[in-house]
This record gives structure tokens, sequence and C-alpha cells, in this order.
């Protein structure tokens, strides 16, 4: 699709859609929200590329999250324009949720990778729906995805106490089969609790590790406080294993609020709050492979995608996320719902733990 025509079918009337996650608003009922409200310039650069651990996959060190929300399901053009602009753009690894909050994406995502599929490589998590068996799920991803095979999937980590401790070992065991047999290339696992870690790692030879890293939740540490410790990504580069981050802006249900405390903080300057968090992420020292990131606008593109062409970090951007820090340090755990309140074990505390980085 041309910009011209993305342009006269609504796009910039979709420019405004929020940042939180997928909501219950009905379709077509955008609010225009005031953060995003304003025109950003599509880039100019080039994407860093980068190799995924020791898997030979080349992948862009930004990646498409492709979460969304309700209230834009129904903008398909502006969705698939999205896409193509990314890919355009240096984005070459798209990655995918079928029913998160009733937000179905494997269909519509499968036929607006279809053109490029030759050129980009799909994430999946691996889940079953609808009450279908894991290789009838499988099934469904080739023909959704209109390929051979998938280039990434992975399935969550559990501890031996929750109660999907034995399904999600079935699944793991059974994706590494798929993998001998070229139907996946690379096996992952994100993880929300760092002990977890050991434990995976102590059983299967897992390709690649996804785990929250921002400005606020930046523990990077594993075992105890000794001087020789290893942070998280150098246990994991030592073992060939690709790193990857997600939830830069500290997740759904806390940047909303980040969001708002930035705009009063930095109220008559140019600092976009969105910008300088990747650019924290991208300055750590932990070298990510790739870091995703859900967008719901064609801003969110150019706006994420502006920040890897010029990752260099100011002093007012680091102001600024410090002073964020201070407020959520004491408010967070407010904003995170019960069955979120796991992210505040990512979240840094002053002297306990060691860091991989610290604006």
């Amino acid at each position: 699709m041309r910009r011209r025509d993305f342009i006269t079918k609504g796009a910039l009337g979709a420019v405004g859609m929020g940042l939180a996650g997928c909501g219950a608003v009905k379709p077509r009922k955008v609010k225009l929200w005031r953060e995003q409200a304003y025109f950003t310039p599509r880039p100019k650069g080039t994407m860093p590329m980068t190799e995924l651990g020791t898997t030979g996959i080349k992948i862009s060190k930004f990646g498409f999250g492709s979460h969304i929300r309700k209230d834009i399901i129904s903008y398909e053009h502006q969705r698939e324009y999205m896409i193509r602009e990314a890919h355009d753009l240096g984005i070459n690894i798209f990655d995918v949720y079928d029913n998160e909050l009733e937000c179905y994406q494997y269909e519509p995502m499968g036929r607006y990778l279809k053109p490029i599929r030759k050129n980009i490589h799909i994430s999946l998590s691996m889940k079953t729906y609808d009450g279908r068996t894991f290789e009838q799920e499988f099934d469904r991803y080739l023909k959704l995805f209109r390929t051979d095979y998938i280039d990434m999937v992975r399935t969550h980590a559990f501890g031996p106490d929750h109660p999907q401790w034995a399904s999600h070992w079935e699944f793991a065991e059974k994706l590494f089969r798929y993998k001998e047999k070229g139907l996946v290339r690379a096996v992952g696992m994100p993880f929300h609790d760092i002990e977890d870690i050991a434990i995976v790692f102590d059983t299967y030879p897992m390709d690649y590790v996804l785990f929250p890293y921002n400005f606020y939740h930046n523990i990077c540490w594993l075992g105890e406080k000794e001087d020789n410790f290893d942070s998280l990504p150098v246990m994991l580069r030592k073992r060939g294993v690709g790193v990857m981050t997600m939830k830069a802006f500290a997740g759904d249900y806390l940047v909303r609020p980040f969001s708002v405390i930035a705009r009063n903080f930095a109220n008559d300057s140019d600092v976009r709050f969105a910008e300088a968090a990747l650019r924290y992420v991208i300055n750590s020292g932990i070298n990510a492979d790739c870091t995703y990131t859900g967008m719901y606008t064609l801003g969110h593109v150019y706006e994420n995608i502006g920040a890897f062409y010029n990752p260099e970090m100011n002093d007012e951007e680091k102001d600024l996320l410090n002073k964020i820090k201070q407020v959520a340090q004491h408010t967070a755990k407010n904003w995170l719902p019960d069955h979120y309140r796991w992210l505040e074990n990512w979240a840094q505390k002053p002297v306990e733990k060691k860091t991989c980085y610290s604006a």
C-alpha cells in the first residue's frame, strides 16, 4: 500500500491511539490520546543487525511486537501499512500472539506478512487454544503463516511448584523435536522469575532467552552477591544463548502512568519518553541481540525505530528517566494488578543487588 493511500484512509486519525494494553473500547471508538497527537517524521538511517546467539539467524536489533488492542483491530489497512513500513525501515523479526485478551492476530498477521515471508523471521509463543493439541496448534501455525517452518518459538518457563510446570516442559521437549525435524529454527523461553533460569539451563540447551529490561526493571544478576558473579547476559553469552529483552517501557500497566510523569517533567523540552527508554536499553551494556516492543500506531513505529537509528543518549534523557524511576520506586506497585506484581521482582533495589547498568 502506498503512503498516500494509507493517509487518505484515515491513518492520521489513528495516530492518536493510546499506549495501554488490549482494551475494552468498541471498534472504531478510538480516543485521540493527547500524548500521541503529534506528527512523528519518518526516520532516516540504518537498522543494526546481529546474530541471535549462535543460531545463525540474523535479526534486526529491534523487533515488532504485534500486541494489539480491541479498538484498533478494525484498522486493518493501517495495521498492514505499519508492518510494511517497519520492514522497509529494517525490522525483520515480528513477534505475534494469537489470543491476547481476545485480540486474535495469527490470521491477519499471516496475511500481512505473506508478501515478505522470505525476508523476515516469525516469532511465536507456544500456546494451545480452543482445545487443540500441541500438534494441531503447530499445524495451524504453519497454515496461517503460509510457511513450512517457524523461525522462533518459545514456551513459558515455570517453576516446579506451578500447576503448568508439566505441560510447558512437555511443550519444550516437543519443540526441540520439531527443531530436529526442521519445523522450528530456534527454541527459547521468556523469564519472569530469575530463579527459574537455573532450572531451565540444567535441563535444556536453549537457543535464546527473553527477559524484562528497562530503566526501572533492570536487574540482570544471577545468584548471590559475590564479587565474581556473572550477570545474566554474560552467563547467557558464555553458553551461546541469544539475549533478548522485552518491556522496554516497563510494561502495559506502567507505560501509561510513566508517560504522564514524563510529560510533567519534560513538558517544555523535546525529550520523548519512548526514545529515552529505548536508548537506555541500547546503551545499557547488555548489548541485547534484539528488543521487542508493542507498537499500535505509525507514530510508534517511526519514533521507536528512530531511537535505533540514532542511539546516543543525552543527559536530559538520563535525567528524565531517573526522575521517573524515583517516583516509580514508591508508587509502581500500586499501579500493577495482583497478577502482574511479579514484575517488581526485576525492579532495582538500592544497593541490595548488582545490576548490569544504572542510568
